[in-house]
């Protein structure tokens, strides 16, 4: 008896030495940092602003300058966008990430409309106040061999200014 439970004890730690030995081996994940950032400040409430951008099918109505006209197929997760840019050129999206509680969505978009290997677009809205917010976006992309990196990063930084002013200006008049 008494040796089994010796038996029992040498095991036990011996598992416990091997999960520790392995535990400290690995190391934490990293959260790369974004490509594109842009950032703005709101006089509006972060519940207001959300409840907009939530809203797929409305882009057009505060960023006329880029998108012509926005089509959703569903809400929240995997819901689609169908958008006409400003330029005519369509472009489809998708929700892969739609956290309402902390006020963050991201899409990725269907089809090539940059020569990208992925693109990822994540909306951010923190309150900061009862009536102010700050929108900051976050771009991830990955250049195709051959592709300027830099111009690709130019581009979705110029979309990204573009709808924070858009959003901005119809948020706060």
């Amino acid at each position: 008896m008494k040796n089994s439970k010796l038996k029992i004890a040498l095991l036990f730690l011996m598992v416990c030495g091997l999960f520790g030995c392995v535990s400290a081996q690995m190391k934490p994940a990293k959260m790369l940092p974004p490509k594109v950032k842009r950032e703005v400040t709101i006089k509006a409430s972060a519940n207001d602003v959300w409840k907009l951008i939530a809203s797929l099918e409305k882009v057009e109505e505060y960023v006329p300058s880029l998108v012509k006209s926005s089509l959703a197929d569903g809400n929240g997760l995997d819901a689609v966008r169908e958008m006409v840019m400003a330029d005519g050129t369509p472009r489809l999206e998708t929700v892969l990430v739609f956290d309402p509680d902390n006020k963050h969505i991201c899409f990725t978009p269907f089809d090539e409309y940059m020569p990208a290997e992925y693109v990822a677009v994540h909306y951010y809205v923190t309150a900061y106040g009862p009536n102010k917010c700050k929108v900051i976006f976050k771009g991830y992309l990955k250049a195709k061999e051959g592709v300027s990196e830099g111009k690709l990063i130019a581009q979705l930084g110029s979309e990204f200014s573009k709808t924070l002013k858009g959003l901005k200006k119809y948020m706060e008049n």
